[in-house]
């Protein structure tokens, strides 16, 4: 105050706790108090304060450099003053420009970093700090680390070699003063807690081994024995839902949900038959090697002892409002376990009801497997029933039982399905989510001028994605006032900049917004009116989302709407860019999403432009080129359709951006323009794939999940007047209530602390579901005109 600084300080204990437990902003930990010094008195302002605090222990600011061995005071290079560009994807960022002209990205990171130009306030000149590679990690004198498993900033886990004895180890760091839950109480406490537990359990199979527990410092490691590469919820990700009963057949092998499920409930018995409750067991903490084994027993209950915490969704609702641990609350986790390792869906933690991830794990597993129940299945949902059900159930796992003893579809809450889901259903939907889009369009609106939300204008994630959707509702009076503001935010966040041409993340997508927005009345005072690319204009790629063929596609459609020949030539430049450019060799695995062929960022989305200027203006060389990218993307299509029928494929293989239902509207394109029905055809075998793997999409979106999906296949319904298709899109809906909290009528799709930047945005947020719903009720196009 006496020096007249700038400061910001958590204004309480909740704020404080939320700072520190490094899971809001990992970043954030340990900056309770952040003070704007001017430059010139920042080291003596830094000296008085490490003076002032000597003595005094708090978290370690992963993200800057400590002023003094004895002190919790950091400091780091920011800019005081907001200086806004655009990086290469059209994106506003926040950068340090030096003396000649060096750029250096301020965001706050888990590292230090510090602008090349400038010389450390607190450090002699002559004796910088070494850099230190992972070779000189030697941790306890013994431990050299090979790879890490995990950074977070409660602390990392490592893979190494014990030198004393050859023998890889995981080597668990718990930092000092990070995730505190009271007094004392913080991961150090929880690693203490794992050791005690671990010598308890000593010898008990698919159980790590402790080896060591040393200090460093303030923060404390603790070593065990390797227990194999992946978690369970890596190995799902990467290999797809185990499989069950008739269905897994004889090749199942290690991935049989019957022996996976087996070993888990006869490790679990041993546990508990050792007086331990786990009270953490989850996807993350089973981890598959040469067998099933449980890791993390830091919450672990032993001995009359137990710390407070859990995972969200994968404890029971008696755990998550603090009830005295037993060990039922265990053999819940393990059903919710079994029931991902059977999907492949987290459970759903969304909304205030500690009953909801329950409640959604049995609709879904009657959903998809309560016509025929396997033993297996029909104990996961005795597991999350009343204990006695549970203990019956955990029994006949670990004995290998295989009578099944419960329909599903008599067990669970009823569930919305198919049936259910009609165009009247559809509307009450999309009127309950438009009214909470405009209720909620404010967090961007009056987001904090230093938030993403703030100073994002693009269709992808910012207020132009919104605004556009937002038209097709204008016949609301709420609709018209927020689309006014939204068109001013617009207008005011783009003005001091000098974007980037692009469709998505770029100036391109905003023009297109704001000239929507004229057309039908609003107009956007202070718009000098839409920008073209500079002829020296070059992306970083020529793709759909943020380089020419976005751009070019932008500018043809301004063409047809204005006649304007500037636009025109625009396309034609941005297209003979996209026609020059060499088509990327495909570079994903079996299985993976292909970007190289995707929408956003491949050749789905150069093609899409250079078939809109062939059909605009029947010029060959424009026509051949459009030709010969559409043979590559075809071959590459009956690959990645090919695989996507795998169950093991990813789900991405499904999306708008990198998956069929992004190639499928160019195919349908191609069709038309090359006169080739069976690049129709094609699009339709990948809009198959996406039905019958529709149950493995967690992700609500346009651009990576159900969203864009579901519009894919309304577009199919519409061109071929296809009621198969639009009983799926319903059926789609239905599984994307399952994903969500509230009534089937008014879904709860997003957590209230998501940044407004990914919860309200079209590519990953509300407004892309808002789209897929309104066509769902009414029909009509998608959000843009274009694209």
């Amino acid at each position: 105050m006496a020096e007249g600084c700038v400061f910001k300080l958590a204004r309480s204990r909740q704020v404080l706790h939320e700072l520190n437990d490094g899971r809001t902003v990992p970043e954030s930990v340990g900056k309770a108090f952040t003070v704007y010094p001017d430059q010139n008195l920042v080291r003596e302002i830094g000296l008085r304060l490490a003076r002032t605090l000597r003595g005094h222990e708090g978290p370690r600011v992963l993200s800057d450099r400590r002023v003094s061995a004895d002190a919790p005071v950091y400091y780091r290079y920011g800019g005081f003053v907001t200086r806004r560009s655009t990086d290469v994807r059209g994106q506003s960022i926040t950068r340090l420009r030096g003396p000649a002209g060096e750029e250096f990205d301020e965001a706050a990171g888990l590292t230090y970093r510090q602008p090349s130009w400038v010389e450390d306030p607190f450090a002699a000149a002559d004796r910088p700090e070494p850099a230190r590679s992972r070779d000189d990690l030697l941790l306890s004198g013994r431990y050299r680390v090979v790879v890490g498993i995990r950074e977070a900033a409660q602390g990392n886990v490592y893979r190494a070699i014990d030198e004393r004895t050859g023998r890889q180890v995981v080597v668990k760091q718990a930092r000092a003063f990070v995730a505190e839950h009271g007094d004392g109480n913080d991961g150090r406490l929880r690693l203490r807690n794992e050791r005690r537990v671990l010598e308890a359990l000593d010898g008990v199979a698919g159980v790590p081994r402790f080896l060591d527990h040393f200090r460093y410092g303030d923060d404390e490691f603790l070593v065990t024995t390797d227990c194999g590469p992946l978690t369970l919820a890596e190995d799902v990700r990467r290999n797809g839902p185990y499989r069950t009963g008739p269905s897994a057949g004889a090749g199942a092998g290690a991935r049989s949900l019957d022996r996976l499920a087996g070993e888990l409930a006869r490790i679990l018995s041993a546990v508990h038959e050792r007086g331990v409750m786990m009270r953490d067991l989850s996807a993350a903490n089973v981890v598959i090697g040469d067998g099933a084994s449980l890791i993390d027993f830091g919450l672990a209950s032993y001995d009359g002892l137990h710390l407070s915490g859990m995972t969200p969704g994968y404890a029971p609702a008696r755990q998550v409002r603090g009830e005295p641990p037993r060990a039922a609350d265990d053999l819940h986790a393990l059903g919710m376990t079994l029931a991902y390792a059977a999907t492949a869906l987290h459970p759903v933690t969304l909304g205030d009801d500690p009953e909801l991830p329950r409640t959604r794990a049995l609709q879904t597993l009657s959903r998809y497997h309560g016509r025929t129940p396997s033993a297996t299945m029909s104990a996961v949902v005795d597991l999350l029933g009343d204990e006695e059900r549970a203990r019956a159930a955990v029994r006949r796992l670990a004995a290998g039982d295989e009578r099944p003893t419960v329909a599903l579809t008599s067990s669970p809450p009823p569930v919305v399905t198919a049936d259910v889901v009609t165009a009247d259903v559809a509307a009450e939907v999309l009127d309950n989510l438009v009214g909470d889009l405009l209720r909620l369009v404010d967090a961007v609106l009056e987001a904090p001028a230093n938030t993403k939300a703030a100073n994002d204008a693009s269709v992808y994630s910012g207020s132009a994605g919104i605004g556009l959707e937002l038209l097709h509702h204008r016949h609301r009076p709420a609709a018209e006032r927020k689309l006014r503001e939204l068109v001013d935010f617009t207008v005011r966040v783009t003005a001091p900049l000098t974007p980037q041409p692009g469709l998505f993340t770029g100036v391109t997508g905003t023009d297109l917004f704001l000239h929507e927005a004229g057309a039908c009345g609003i107009s956007p005072t202070g718009w000098p009116g839409r920008s073209l690319p500079p002829p020296e204009w070059r992306a970083e790629a020529a793709d759909l989302t943020d380089g020419e063929a976005g751009a070019g596609l932008g500018h043809l459609h301004f063409h047809r709407v204005t006649g304007d020949p500037a636009d025109l030539e625009a396309a034609r430049r941005c297209a003979r860019v996209v026609a020059a450019e060499r088509p990327l060799p495909r570079t994903s695995g079996p299985g993976e999403a292909d970007v190289t062929a995707g929408r956003a960022h491949g050749l789905a989305g150069t093609a899409a432009l250079l078939l809109g200027l062939a059909e605009e203006t029947g010029e060959s060389w424009v026509l051949e080129a459009a030709a010969e990218q559409v043979r590559l993307l075809a071959e590459r299509t009956r690959v990645l359709v090919r695989e996507a029928a795998d169950p093991a494929a990813e789900p991405m293989t499904m999306s708008w951006c990198r998956g069929l239902a992004g190639i499928g509207p160019t195919l349908l394109h191609a069709g038309k323009v090359l006169g080739d029905p069976s690049l129709a055809d094609l699009a339709r075998q990948g809009a198959d794939v996406c039905v019958a793997r529709m149950s493995r999409l967690s992700t609500l979106g346009q651009c990576c999940g159900v969203a864009g999906v579901g519009n894919h296949l309304l577009d199919l319904a519409d061109l071929d007047q296809s009621e198969r298709h639009r009983e799926a899109a319903y059926e789609l809906a239905g599984h994307l209530l399952l994903r969500s909290a509230g009534s089937a009528t008014h879904p709860v799709l997003f957590a209230p602390d998501d940044p407004p930047a990914r919860s309200l945005s079209w590519a990953q947020g509300l407004t892309g579901v808002v789209t897929f719903f309104r066509r769902l009720a009414y029909g009509g196009p998608g959000c843009l005109p274009v694209g």
